[in-house]
């Protein structure tokens, strides 16, 4: 191929390198989900984070109801031009509304007090509705080998698989499914600011991205992915 020809394409294309991971919200809507969408941190909808613009809110309005929690004023303007519903924190969503999904996309870890946001999940999903969460994984390989790439005080909260379970349990939220993964630019990332030996730092080029995914493959059956991604439903 050009990019294994061409090493300057090689390069340039090496920090793409991800896992394939299904897009929960899609998933949902396409196996016959109902009702609106809710995206708790959906920044201005512009992005989806690991899914990019093909899972913002601007675009799933295109195909579903949509509405965001949003904390940031200059984002919530942002959408509210675009004709999105949005509001700045859990107590400004109206108390009769519901919902069919609910997406906290690597927002939880910011917020003050998980356990109120998945007791806004319990109250307000519709029968069988869905929850995804997606987090760090603070058991991830990465936080083994290099601890200080823990992001505090940015992060307020750490989380696990088991956590994600444990707060499932006590809220009655079944666990749909849950995995782990990682990808090679978190830990070149970490190598360039000393986090991480050089040899870290390596895998700038598509082959030895590809080569090092491949053997993280490996870590993310175990449960030691660098970031989990949990579905959970309101049981009935």
């Amino acid at each position: 191929m050009l990019a294994d020809l061409v090493p300057a394409v090689g390069n340039r294309l090496a920090p793409y390198v991800k896992p394939e991971i299904a897009d929960p919200v899609r998933d949902y809507y396409a196996s016959g989900g109902q009702g609106a969408f809710l995206d708790i941190g959906c920044g201005a909808g512009i992005s989806a984070h690991f899914w990019g613009g093909q899972s913002s809110l601007r675009t799933c309005r295109r195909f579903i109801p949509v509405a965001g929690v949003e904390v940031a004023e200059q984002a919530r303007t942002s959408l509210m031009k675009a004709g999105i519903e949005v509001w700045p924190d859990l107590s400004s969503v109206p108390e009769e509304r519901r919902f069919g999904m609910i997406r906290m996309n690597w927002s939880l870890e910011h917020v003050h007090s998980p356990a109120a946001y998945f007791a806004f999940v319990k109250d307000r999903l519709l029968p069988r509705g869905r929850v995804m969460v997606a987090v760090p994984n603070y058991g991830g390989l990465i936080y083994k080998v290099a601890p200080d790439c823990i992001e505090v005080p940015i992060h307020l909260y750490h989380f696990r698989p088991v956590d994600i379970e444990n707060y499932a349990k006590r809220f009655g939220l079944r666990l749909v499914s849950m995995q782990t993964f990682s990808y090679p630019h978190m830990f070149i990332a970490a190598a360039k600011v000393g986090l991480l030996p050089e040899a870290f730092g390596k895998a700038t080029s598509l082959r030895s991205a590809k080569a090092f995914q491949a053997a993280l493959h490996q870590f993310d059956h175990s449960g030691m992915g660098n970031d989990l991604i949990a579905i959970l439903e309101l049981n009935d």
